[in-house]
């Protein structure tokens, strides 16, 4: 029952953030190398702060996204840390059902990440790029997803919790949103 919630209730939320980020030029194969540089940026902000959040409440919560954007970012020369005073007091979770929400925000971008990593190499202006580490396109990318299906679906939740769980989905892929509709690079000269 979570799942179809969270599932239903964010489906217009998700397509939204999905055509409004340049995601969509890596499909189009006409991003640039200085978008993919905003992009990996964007998910680098968005991702740590939803992955510290939801670390307060779940300490064995496993998540490398942002360890693997800041890697794809030091190699493309982009300094990402002090970024992050931007956004840092905008997102936040007050217990473990608001992180259940996040998380399944997260987690469930492996799938579409999978799909993005795919057109990458039909990218013109990122052939110079040997390996990419967010958009690597690897299998074990949605381990996380489908252990945090199997969990979910193991437990029972209250109407409550699902109603809470839901909000904070949507919370986050707004907050996903907000991000994306940042774009920090105009400070770097590439």
């Amino acid at each position: 029952m979570m799942l179809e919630t969270l599932r239903k209730e964010t489906s217009d939320l998700h397509k939204e953030i999905e055509s409004d980020n340049a995601a969509s030029l890596i499909m189009d194969h006409a991003i640039t190398l200085e978008e993919y540089r905003t992009l990996l940026l964007q998910n680098f902000l968005a991702y740590r702060i939803v992955e510290d959040e939801i670390k307060q409440f779940y300490s064995n919560f496993s998540t490398d996204k942002s360890e693997r954007l800041a890697i794809d970012l030091k190699m493309l020369g982009v300094e990402f840390e002090t970024a992050l005073s931007y956004f840092k007091n905008d997102f936040y979770c007050r217990d473990k059902i608001e992180a259940l929400g996040a998380s399944y925000v997260l987690e469930g971008s492996a799938m579409g990440g999978m799909l993005i990593a795919k057109e990458l190499q039909h990218c013109e202006h990122l052939k110079d790029i040997s390996q990419h580490h967010f958009f690597n396109g690897e299998r074990k990318n949605v381990e996380g997803w489908k252990q945090f299906m199997k969990e979910v679906n193991s437990k029972e939740f209250t109407e409550e919790e699902i109603q809470i769980a839901t909000a904070k989905a949507q919370e986050t892929f707004r907050f996903f949103g907000k991000v994306f509709n940042y774009n920090p690079l105009h400070q770097y000269n590439f």
